[in-house]
Parts: structure tokens; sequence; C-alpha cells
């Protein structure tokens, strides 16, 4: 049983080749929900799986954008059935297959602020997305929880505790500054989707939910009360978080093997 706890929105998966079941996805809603007359993250998601050629993980994110073909500003009117640019990264080397860097599409067919009860997805994966209102899915065996990798294709940050709390963790993140983080904390282990909301040239607000129940730690940090910030010396290398949080995320490696979408390589968080 596959259990996501009360501060993520889980989906079922469906091929929308066979319509098999391929796996579950916990999403964070950014913007789409919380700001959606802007455009930057719409929201992000973690997903898992087990098909023939074996399990899988990933992170991604998808995002509000101006339309190309209408020079006025966005407001969530003309967001009906809007489709969204997303991608998404393979989690590799926890035992997990190496799934490649994918180019995505989503077409959501309810209006923010509501969270959808469907998502179409296209692209590089074909699947139908359906809410599960309670996060239980009972018909799927989680994949172990344990992450101390994420692979080539994510931006892969240690994460350093500055008040000495032992445990140890990692953050992954695509091109956003949004994050997939895993690891142990006070001897129990977590995992967590961080984004934020807001406009990219004015301040934004990030949050953290944890994808968890049982015994897992699960855990929310509301929007504003943690701050991620590029460190004045170091750089992108290193990002300080403070607030709710006190630690210093270091660079690992750097993601590679590809680029973002034109549309939205500018969709970074504020530096």
């Amino acid at each position: 049983m596959f259990d996501s706890g009360p501060h993520v929105s889980c989906y079922r998966a469906f091929s929308a080749v066979d319509g098999s079941f391929v796996g579950v996805r916990c999403v964070k809603f950014a913007n789409f929900v919380h700001c959606p007359d802007l455009e930057g993250v719409a929201f992000v998601w973690y997903a898992e799986g087990v098909e023939p050629a074996g399990p899988y993980r990933h992170f991604g994110e998808a995002f509000l954008t101006a339309s190309n073909d209408d020079p006025r500003a966005m407001d969530s009117r003309t967001l009906d059935s809007r489709a969204l640019i997303a991608h998404a990264a393979g989690i590799a080397g926890n035992s997990e297959r190496d799934e490649p860097f994918l180019r995505l599409r989503f077409d959501v067919p309810s209006s923010p602020p509501e969270v959808p009860r469907r998502l179409v997805v296209t692209g590089d994966r074909q699947e139908e997305w359906t809410l599960v209102p309670d996060g239980v899915v009972h018909d799927y065996r989680p994949l172990p929880r344990h992450i101390e990798r994420t692979g080539p294709h994510l931006n892969e940050f240690t994460v350093r505790k500055r008040d000495g709390t032992p445990g140890f963790g990692v953050r992954s993140m695509l091109s956003s500054g949004s994050w997939l983080g895993a690891g142990r904390w006070l001897d129990l282990t977590y995992l967590h989707l961080g984004t934020y909301i807001g406009a990219r040239t004015g301040p934004v607000r990030f949050s953290a939910s944890d994808i968890a129940a049982g015994n897992w730690f699960c855990g929310l940090v509301p929007w504003g009360e943690i701050t991620v910030r590029e460190d004045a010396e170091e750089g992108s290398s290193v990002r300080q978080v403070t607030g709710a949080w006190s630690e210093a995320w270091q660079l690992r490696h750097a993601a590679t093997g590809w680029r973002p979408d034109p549309r939205i390589a500018g969709l970074t968080m504020p530096r």
C-alpha cells in the first residue's frame, strides 16, 4: 500500500497506450493553485512505479507561461484547459532503472485554482493521472524510500544542517529552483517536494511538503516560512536555507545532457 500523506496531492497514473496502471504521482501545486495569474512553476511532482523494464522514479516540474500568440497578461479566465510545458528527469542510483530526461506537456481539463481531478500527459510519456482524494493507493507496493543519489540529469546537492542535527540528505533540482529532497532526520526517513509561488521578477514564497504517512517523517513548511538563496560568495554551487530550516546545500554535481525548452528557460527563482 502506498500512502502519500496529507500534504501533497496523490494521483494514480495509467498508460494512455494500453490503459495499464504504471505508478503513483505525488504533486505539490504552486502557482497553478495559489497564483494562477502569474507565469512560473505550476506544480512539481515525484513519480514512481514498476514497469516491465523495471522500477523507476522521476522528478518533474510544469510551468504556466503567457501565450506567445496573445500579448495580453494572463488571468484566471484565460487559463481554462490550458496546456502546460513540463519536463522531468529520471532518478537513478538506488536500484531504479535509469530513465532519461523527459519532455512533456500537460493538458489540464479543470480551471485553476482547483486541484485537478485529472491530468493528461503527452510527449515522452503518454499518461492519464486520476486524483486519489485520500492519498492511499491500496494495490501498489511502494519502492524502498531510501534515496542517496538522484542521477546525472539533476542538479544534485548534499545537505548540511547548520544546527548540528544528525542526519543526511540530498536535494535535486531541474531548471526552476524547485527541488526533491530525501534523507534521514531525527532517525526518520523523509521524502519531500519543495517549490515556490510568486512572480519570477518579484518576491517569492517557498514551501515544502513531505510525501509520507505512518512511520515516515510527515511535515509541512507553509508558504513563506523558509527562504532559499544562492550563497553570496559561492554563487549557485551553494544554497543557504533559512527560516524554519537552517541548512546549507552544496552542489555535488550539475545536471548534464539537456537544456530546458526556450519558452520556460527564464522561469527560475529570483537570485
